[in-house]
């Protein structure tokens, strides 16, 4: 059984607008996405300081500014402070961007810091790339409906290059690898030009009806940049 199960989660069609963002030295730049199937709504502490407020699954924070270094993140649910359900330290490279993945099942959840890559993005194309998130699935696949293979046998956790894409729309859909099993169908998805975009494969596999979803934001990198 197949579903449409996609979501775009910044559009900027005019991120132009964003291009007075800049990275300054030692400051990187990070958001933080729920990608743990199960896990309640959280709130997110880094170095004791709140940085998400009753995060859900399948949500992601905007991009905040912050010193590089190490930091202590913590996630608790909300409204029970006393117990963190995760805590971690994650150190951050200066002058990156990095989308804070919260991942795994209750109660072994982590964090898989995720650097949105400085990819040099020009007018006729768009750089899209595939990421792993469901903690139970075979290598993934990412290709067009009917046509090639963009990604393959992409496995949990792991985060593929950037591929460059003509800008438009296009049918895509997610399988396990060397299977004919469609687990994510993405139809009419729309890549505009001069962009770095992610799509990540969260939730569960094999469930029926799939409640496997594939998420689609703008990576950071597309204008937090110099130009």
């Amino acid at each position: 059984m197949t579903t449409e199960s996609f979501y775009y989660t910044d559009d900027y069609s005019d991120y132009d607008d964003y291009t007075d963002e800049r990275q300054l030295p030692g400051k990187s730049h990070i958001r933080v996405f729920h990608a743990a199937p199960g896990a309640p709504e959280v709130d997110i502490y880094a170095n004791g300081r709140i940085i998400a407020r009753r995060l859900a699954f399948g949500q992601f924070t905007d991009y905040i500014t912050v010193d590089a270094g190490t930091y202590a993140i913590e996630a608790f649910p909300v409204g029970l402070h006393a117990s963190p359900i995760l805590r971690v330290n994650i150190p951050l490279g200066a002058e990156k961007v990095y989308t804070l993945s919260v991942i795994g099942l209750l109660p072994r959840i982590g964090i898989l810091p995720v650097e949105d890559v400085y990819e040099p993005v020009s007018q006729g194309r768009t750089n899209i790339r595939f990421i792993n998130l469901s903690p139970n699935a075979p290598g993934l696949s990412l290709s067009l409906r009917g046509g090639m293979e963009l990604f393959s046998d992409i496995s949990y956790t792991e985060v593929s290059n950037y591929r460059p894409l003509l800008p438009g729309r296009y049918n895509l859909i997610v399988t396990p690898t060397g299977t004919p099993g469609i687990v994510a169908n993405l139809p009419n998805v729309r890549l505009l030009p001069r962009r770095n975009i992610s799509f990540y494969a969260v939730g569960m596999f094999g469930q029926v009806p799939s409640s496997l979803e594939v998420y689609i934001p703008l990576d950071g990198t597309t204008y937090l940049r110099d130009f």
